[in-house]
C-alpha cells in the first residue's frame, strides 16, 4: 500500500507528509486540487500539446521519444505557474527539504529553491527503473524533488508510476530487477505525489488505449543547473504577473551574470530583479 497521509486525521499534516518522504522517499496526498482546476489544466495541456508537438526537437532523449509531452509549462500560461507556485503544501514541503539556510539575500521564510523543469506527460510505454538525482547518495539533504499532479486517474492499466519505498537511502543506482518489488502509485486526478529524486522508480506500459496526463514539476536547490534557460525565455506578459517570490523560484535570483562587469554574486535579492526579462542579467 502506498504512503497516503489523511489530512482529516493528521494533527499536523505537513509534518506527516515530510516524515513519510524522509522514511519512504515519497508521499501521496489525496485531492489537493479540485475537479474544476484539474479539468481546466487538462484542457490547457491538451491544447498546448496540439500546438507544440510538431515543433519539438528531433534530438529527444530515447525515453522521451514517442511519448506525449508538453515542455516548459511555465512559459505557456500563468495558470500553470500558479498551480505549483501558489499551493501552500508544495511550498512548505519543498522549503523543508530544499531551502538553503545560507541564502540570506531573500527573506528566510521564502523559498530559495528553484524550478528545474516543468512539463506534462502522458506515457505510452514502460519506463525502466531509474533515479532522477543523477547520482545516488545518502544523507538528509535531497537536492532534487519531483511534484506530480495527475490530471487523469493513474492505474496499473494505463501505466502508472511504480516505486521502491526506501530506495532513496540505498546509495545505489536503480537496479532493473527491483521492478519485482516496486509498488504501483495508483492515484486519482487531483492528487499530489511528491518524491525524493533518489528514489528508484519506473512506469508501467499503458495498455489502456487512453491518455494518462500528469503535470510534473521538478524542483532543485538553487545551485543546480536548470533543464532549460527558464529566466532567459520567460515571456514578459507572464513575468509581469509574477510576485518576487515566484520570480525567485523560477531562477531569477540565482541566474549567473554574463561576466564580472555585471556582477559576481549568484545569490541575488528581490531589489535586483529587473522590470524586463531582457534585462535580467543587468
Amino acid at each position: 500500500m502506498d504512503q497516503v497521509v489523511s489530512e482529516k486525521v493528521a494533527r499536523d499534516p505537513t509534518a506527516d507528509y515530510i516524515a513519510a518522504i524522509e522514511e519512504h522517499g515519497y508521499v501521496r496526498i489525496p485531492q489537493v486540487f479540485d475537479k474544476s482546476t484539474v479539468d481546466t489544466m487538462l484542457d490547457r495541456v491538451s491544447a498546448w500539446f496540439d500546438k507544440t508537438v510538431q515543433a519539438q526537437s528531433a534530438r529527444m532523449p530515447r525515453l522521451n521519444k514517442q511519448q506525449p509531452m508538453v515542455y516548459n509549462l511555465q512559459s505557456k500560461d500563468i495558470a500553470f505557474c500558479r498551480l505549483i507556485l501558489q499551493t501552500p503544501v508544495i511550498e512548505d514541503i519543498l522549503k523543508h527539504f530544499l531551502n538553503d539556510q545560507w541564502f540570506s539575500s531573500v527573506p528566510a521564510e521564502d523559498p530559495n529553491y528553484i524550478l528545474r523543469s516543468f512539463l506534462a506527460r502522458s506515457s505510452n510505454y514502460q519506463m525502466p527503473m531509474h533515479i532522477d538525482s543523477f547520482i545516488p547518495y545518502t544523507g538528509s539533504y535531497p537536492f532534487i524533488m519531483q511534484c506530480s499532479i495527475p490530471l487523469e486517474d493513474q492505474t496499473r492499466e494505463n501505466g502508472c508510476t511504480v516505486i521502491v519505498p526506501g530506495s532513496h537511502k540505498s546509495n545505489k543506482y536503480a537496479e532493473q530487477s527491483a521492478i519485482e518489488q516496486a509498488i504501483p502509485i495508483e492515484s486519482k486526478a487531483g492528487d499530489l505525489i511528491i518524491w525524493d529524486s533518489r528514489i528508484w522508480h519506473a512506469a508501467l506500459d499503458n495498455v489502456s488505449g487512453r491518455t494518462r496526463w500528469s503535470i510534473i514539476a521538478t524542483f532543485c536547490r538553487w545551485w543546480i543547473k536548470q533543464a532549460f534557460d527558464i529566466p532567459g525565455n520567460m515571456p514578459q506578459k507572464i513575468y509581469d504577473q509574477l510576485s518576487n517570490k515566484e520570480k525567485a523560484v523560477l531562477g531569477f535570483c540565482s541566474v549567473p551574470y554574463d561576466d564580472e562587469t555585471r556582477g559576481i554574486d549568484m545569490k541575488r535579492s528581490y531589489d535586483l530583479l529587473p522590470e524586463k526579462v531582457a534585462d535580467y542579467r543587468i
